[in-house]
């Protein structure tokens, strides 16, 4: 027997073996019970369906529009407006673009030797950029430049939120300008007040670096997923700080979380090539998608607005179309000449952007 540290009480070998033995009970009970609901697959179900017509624009999706940079791009987010980006990569720099135009509006300069994550206000008149210091910092804009052509730099923070021990893989605004959300490679999350210096909740549960964090698109303010090198992706409850459903399926490090637009499903990417689609309703994974010849990693992912599309990004440097439904490929898409850091879609479906380790950002369409 031995004294568990910090307190009084004694634990013995056997009963620490006799529990062990409960949870790997109940854990093969759950996966015998999830078998036995599983009466069909999303294969099957999809028979029916039409496959997307040739005339699809999504099919016809090029490189519209590559935004330079001179070192890495870690990180891309998209304003509401749906016309302007923020970046931010290797250098301390985060950058506001017109995508469109090409044309940069704004120069961040953080405290951060790098910019590992970034995200815009709702309002649009802030963004919060989180680097290497482990700091999330909160910038306000003053207003957008007509056609100046002049490139503003901004160095000042009207606030810095501190209180990771480590760098910070994901900051974004939590439905409004008030609070944000951030997590970190300390495998802890973190919310926010603009009025507060202290977190008003730390989520803890993951074992390692948190690499994925993704709002439910119908209910921000209360859920949000994540997803970590430990293999698992985790949904959470903002009011509580609990974490009230784990999915450990998979086989390999989850790089990236999204969630379906409908809120119903979530897709997940790991370190085998594989994007997974799971199902929260039924606990249960509903599809994958994969081909033998992805022999590398997948790093990031987002869906079209219906859903029927999921685009994929790849450590070859790819990004490819899955018809989210049938689970076929559609097309995959090449240009980038580093690895491919975070894509996202634009606010109103019509553009995804891309951001890369080869100092670019791309805006597809």
């Amino acid at each position: 027997m031995s004294e568990l540290p910090g307190s009084t009480e004694v634990c013995h070998l056997g009963d620490f073996q006799s529990l062990m033995q409960q949870l790997n009970e109940l854990k093969e009970a759950t996966r015998v019970e999830r078998s036995r609901i599983n009466d069909c697959n999303l294969e099957t179900l999809s028979q029916d369906v039409e496959p997307l017509p040739p005339s699809a624009p999504v099919l016809s999706m090029k490189c519209r529009k590559t935004l330079k940079c001179t070192e890495e791009v870690f990180h891309l987010a998209w304003s509401p407006d749906k016309i302007h980006m923020v970046t931010g990569g290797q250098g301390g720099f985060a950058v506001i673009w017109d995508a469109f135009l090409g044309q940069k509006e704004y120069l961040i300069q953080t405290t951060s030797p790098w910019v590992t994550a970034c995200s815009y206000a709702p309002s649009t008149t802030m963004v919060v950029c989180g680097g290497l210091d482990s700091q999330c910092s909160v910038y306000k804009l003053d207003g957008y430049k007509e056609n100046s052509g002049a490139t503003v730099t901004i160095s000042e923070p009207t606030k810095r939120l501190s209180s990771h021990e480590k760098y910070i893989t994901h900051c974004i605004f939590l439905g409004s300008d008030q609070q944000i959300l951030s997590s970190s490679a300390d495998s802890t999350c973190a919310l926010w007040d603009m009025e507060r210096d202290i977190p008003v909740r730390t989520f803890k549960g993951h074992r390692m670096e948190v690499a994925g964090l993704s709002v439910h698109p119908k209910d921000p303010f209360t859920v949000f997923a994540t997803g970590s090198f430990d293999r698992s992706a985790c949904l959470w409850d903002v009011r509580t700080g609990r974490c009230m459903k784990r999915l450990d399926q998979h086989e390999s490090d989850v790089n990236a979380v999204r969630f379906l637009p409908t809120g119903d499903a979530l897709g997940t990417t790991t370190n085998d090539g594989v994007v997974h689609l799971i199902d929260l309703r039924a606990d249960q994974e509903i599809k994958s998608y994969t081909k033998p010849n992805i022999i590398c990693g997948a790093s990031a992912l987002d869906f079209s607005k219906s859903g029927r599309v999921l685009f994929a990004a790849y450590d070859d440097h790819s990004i490819r179309a899955w018809d989210a439904v049938k689970g076929t490929q559609l097309f995959v898409l090449i240009s980038h000449q580093g690895r491919i850091s975070h894509i996202e879609l634009s606010p109103d479906g019509t553009a995804l952007g891309s951001s890369s380790w080869d100092g670019t950002t791309r805006v597809w369409a």
